[in-house]
C-alpha cells in the first residue's frame, strides 16, 4: 500500500489562489541564453495510464514541455531545455491566459527551489502528427515529515496543448529502460532540441476549464496512491486532517533525458 506523501507546488497554488501576475513577463525571443544547471536538487518521476506509451512522440512532448516550464520557473527561461523558449513564443508570443505565466519567467524564476521529487501521471492524451493534447495529474515528495493540520488537497491538474507547424512529427528521444538506475549518457536538462517545430498552446495548471476540476483518471490515480483519502466533487483528492505524511528522500529522475534517436 502506498505511503502518503505531501505535495506543495508554488507554481500550481498561484494558478488557483490567482496570485500571479504578468509584470515579470517578456518576450520569450530576447531571453538571454546560457547554460543550464545540470545538478538540480529535485527530480520529476512520470507514469501514464494505461495504453498511454510513456516513450512516444506524444509523451515525450508532454514531459518536456511540463519539466522546461518548471525548469524555467526555478532557474531561467534563457537556461532552460533547448526550444523552449521558441516552443512558447513563436510568431505569435506566449499567452499568459493559456501559459501559466511563472513558467515564462523574465530573468531568474521566481519560484522556490528545493529537495523534493515530483509525480506526474499522463491521465490521457490525444496525439496527432500535428496535434497533442495531454491531461495530467501530479504530486510531491518531500524528505521531511509532516502532519496535515488541515483536510490537504494532494496534486493538481495539469492541461498540456502542442501544435505542430510542420506535418512531421519528429521521432522521440531513446527510451530510458531503467527507472531506478541513471543512464552514463543521461543529462538532467537535454542539449538538443525536444521540441523541434512544436509550438506550446496551453500548459497550466487547474484543468482545462482553470477551476482546478481533475478528470477522472486523475481521481482514480490519486485515491489509489493516497490510501484513505477522499474524493471532491470537481474530482480533486484530499488528505484528512491530522495525516502523518512520511518523509521520503529524493527519488532518481524517470525517465532521463539519455539523448535524440536522430542526429541533431
Amino acid at each position: 500500500m502506498a505511503e502518503l506523501r505531501a505535495m506543495v507546488l508554488p507554481i500550481s497554488m498561484c494558478v488557483l489562489a490567482s496570485a500571479c501576475t504578468t509584470g515579470n513577463l517578456q518576450d520569450p525571443s530576447t531571453a538571454p541564453q546560457s547554460a543550464p544547471e545540470q545538478n538540480v536538487p529535485y527530480s520529476q518521476i512520470w507514469s501514464a495510464n494505461s495504453g498511454i506509451d510513456l516513450f512516444s512522440r506524444g509523451a515525450e512532448l508532454v514531459r518536456a514541455a511540463l519539466e522546461a516550464g518548471t525548469y524555467a520557473s526555478y532557474y531561467s527561461l534563457g537556461t532552460t531545455f533547448p526550444g523552449y523558449r521558441d516552443a512558447v513564443g513563436g510568431p505569435l508570443h506566449f499567452d499568459d491566459a493559456e501559459i501559466l505565466p511563472a513558467l515564462v519567467p523574465n530573468g531568474r524564476g521566481d519560484n522556490e527551489l528545493g529537495l523534493w521529487t515530483d509525480h506526474y501521471h499522463i491521465a490521457s492524451l490525444t496525439e496527432t502528427p500535428t496535434e497533442i493534447v495531454a491531461d495530467v495529474c501530479d504530486y510531491r515528495q518531500r524528505p521531511t515529515e509532516v502532519t496535515k493540520s488541515s483536510n490537504a488537497q494532494v496534486g493538481f491538474p495539469w492541461v498540456v496543448h502542442l501544435r505542430n507547424t510542420t506535418d512531421t512529427p519528429g521521432l522521440p528521444g531513446i527510451p530510458d529502460t531503467d527507472p531506478d538506475t541513471s543512464d552514463p549518457r543521461a543529462l538532467r536538462v537535454p542539449d538538443w532540441n525536444v521540441f523541434g517545430r512544436w509550438q506550446i498552446t496551453k500548459l497550466h495548471a487547474g484543468g482545462r476549464d482553470w477551476k482546478g476540476t481533475a478528470p477522472e483518471e486523475c481521481t482514480n490515480w490519486w485515491l489509489q496512491r493516497f490510501p484513505g483519502s477522499n474524493a471532491t466533487d470537481d474530482g480533486n483528492v484530499l488528505v484528512p486532517a491530522g495525516t502523518v505524511v512520511p518523509g521520503v528522500p529524493v527519488a532518481q529522475q524517470y525517465p532521463e533525458w539519455i539523448g535524440p534517436s536522430e542526429p541533431q
